[in-house]
């Protein structure tokens, strides 16, 4: 049977499968979204007139990467130097595949047949055939392996020059490796949301959860970041996200007994945690809780999202559309969804945003009292909000004008 390698599998990976690694990682992704795509393999070894010649082999790789580059597609290389064509799938699939026969053809000679290194697939029909594929690669570069390889684990590992840049597949799994042996409660900050009173006064009304990506970045893999890409930082926030659930159903007096907001992602929500969450929040308390989705999940995963919004709704909890910027708001319909809360980006970035006729008129469509101005960190922000009746505000400038000095972030 065919070995089948998950992203999050609890065996360790060598450092030379990242690429191996990020590929499967995009397919699964792929097959889970579900949208028709080309892919080609490139069997770039299999023409034996490149291996014999690196410059050859070195323009042929140019003109093919250029060529993808201009028909919007993905070049994903494997660690031998094949590598994998991602197209959205198209009309002119065939017409793709010839113009990177055009490419390589010149080079090679009458012996390479085309069938032997341009292999298409059709996703999702394809998928398993392409995973059995991906899955060679990975065997092949394994058997390569003549001597015992020391694999660091993933502390250690996190902290070496290999994990240094953008997120990747093999760092995201040892963070999940991490993730899974060290306790998230030092790293768990809470930050008020409060309502602006006709007095001039602010109440403290929720009280949002969230684990802290700066500090555990700091202490716990420093040289990396995080933030990009995105797919791969929504990865890394489901499992944060599942191993939170799994801690607070372990201890859920912490969030009971107050209104709290929790920032989980729409993988977790769909997980196995969540289920064994739902069962240690009483029903009577669920409404008190809010979860905060991302508005990556929104955008990435459409239907998904919906399917996760059904759920929470019928547990009886509320849900909340994080990291909504000001520009976004004209284009996207909110009130066809079931929302609670709207949390709008208004950092000292965002801000001037907010002076757009278009965005005062589609936050002008949401009732007030389900807007927050969030990272509300600058004077101008707040003075808008207000302006326009916005009530409900949270960041570091609203603890500071509440006196609460201690919660700030």
């Amino acid at each position: 049977m065919t070995r089948t390698w998950e992203f999050s599998d609890n065996k360790a990976m060598p450092f030379d499968l990242v690429r191996e690694q990020d590929f499967i990682l995009r397919l699964r992704r792929l097959q889970r979204l579900g949208t028709p795509h080309f892919v080609v393999n490139l069997v770039l070894s299999a023409i034996d007139s490149l291996a014999r010649n690196k410059g050859a082999l070195e323009a042929v790789e140019a003109g093919l990467k250029e060529l993808v580059k201009i028909t919007g597609g993905t070049y994903a290389e494997m660690s031998n130097g094949d590598a994998f064509i991602i197209w959205e799938e198209t009309s002119n699939s065939a017409a793709l595949l010839q113009r990177l026969a055009d490419v390589i053809k010149p080079a090679s000679s009458g012996a390479d047949r085309q069938g032997n290194y341009l292999i298409t697939y059709n996703v999702p029909t394809d998928y398993m055939k392409l995973r059995e594929r991906a899955n060679e690669y990975v065997e092949m570069i394994q058997a390569a392996q003549t001597s015992p390889v020391y694999t660091p684990g993933p502390s250690e590992a996190l902290l070496s020059e290999a994990a240094r840049g953008p997120l990747t597949a093999w760092s995201v799994d040892q963070i999940g490796r991490l993730i899974n042996e060290i306790d998230l409660q030092p790293y768990l900050r809470a930050q008020p949301i409060y309502k602006y009173e006709e007095n001039n006064t602010w109440q403290s009304i929720r009280t949002e959860y969230y684990v802290s990506f700066n500090d555990l970045k700091r202490q716990r893999f420093p040289k990396i970041d995080v933030i990009t890409p995105e797919r791969l930082f929504l990865a890394l926030c489901e499992i944060i996200d599942q191993k939170l659930l799994v801690e607070l159903s372990a201890k859920p007096s912490a969030i009971l007994g107050h209104p709290v907001n929790l920032n989980i992602s729409v993988e977790a929500i769909v997980g196995a945690s969540f289920p064994r969450f739902v069962r240690t929040i009483p029903a009577a308390q669920r409404s008190s809780i809010v979860f905060e989705l991302h508005r990556g999940d929104l955008l990435v995963d459409f239907t998904r999202t919906l399917g996760a919004i059904d759920t929470l709704k019928e547990q009886g909890f509320q849900v909340a559309f994080d990291s909504i910027t000001p520009d976004m708001m004209p284009y996207l319909n909110f009130n066809n969804l079931r929302f609670d809360y709207i949390k709008l980006n208004v950092a000292r970035e965002r801000t001037a945003q907010l002076s757009d006729s278009n965005v005062r008129k589609a936050l002008m469509q949401i009732p007030l009292e389900k807007i927050i101005f969030f990272r509300c960190d600058n004077e101008a922000a707040l003075r808008i909000g207000q302006s326009l009746g916005i009530r409900l505000f949270q960041g570091w400038l609203i603890d500071d004008l509440s006196g609460d000095k201690k919660k700030k972030t």
